[in-house]
């Protein structure tokens, strides 16, 4: 037999969505990392919201990770992420013309990067109440 005691993993006793997210109307105390996203499409989210007042499209989109990048990005890659972010409604896509979109964050992903974000500067800083 083990002395092991399990520990609750889950930091909350509410209620998750199921992309393991507290529903809009939950009132956040404590801000939480965007944990449900892998690193690129969060890299890609941060970037959206950094061009937002641009109207981004996805080659804009990847010049600016390449910046970031030691590897130039692979365009299938990016637009595959950018096609789960819009279906994950965290990006939301408008047509430019008939071959362009422009891609800008949603209000939950403006919200989520905010809380994220703010998780980071409290872990960082070992500012926990």
């Amino acid at each position: 037999m083990s002395n092991h005691t399990p520990t609750n993993t889950n930091c909350s006793d509410e209620p998750a969505t199921d992309d393991g997210e507290k529903s809009d109307s939950d009132d956040i105390s404590e801000p939480r990392p965007l944990t449900n996203l892998t690193g690129f499409k969060r890299d890609q989210l941060f970037v959206i919201r950094m061009l937002a007042d641009r109207n981004p499209h996805g080659l804009v989109i990847k010049d600016k990770l390449d910046c970031y990048y030691d590897e130039e990005i692979n365009q299938g890659r990016l637009y595959q992420n950018l096609g789960e972010l819009v279906d994950e409604g965290y990006v939301e896509k408008h047509p430019l013309d008939g071959r362009t979109n422009a891609y800008r964050p949603s209000t939950r992903a403006n919200r989520r990067l905010e809380e994220h974000y703010e998780w980071e500067r409290r872990c960082l800083f070992c500012d926990l109440p």
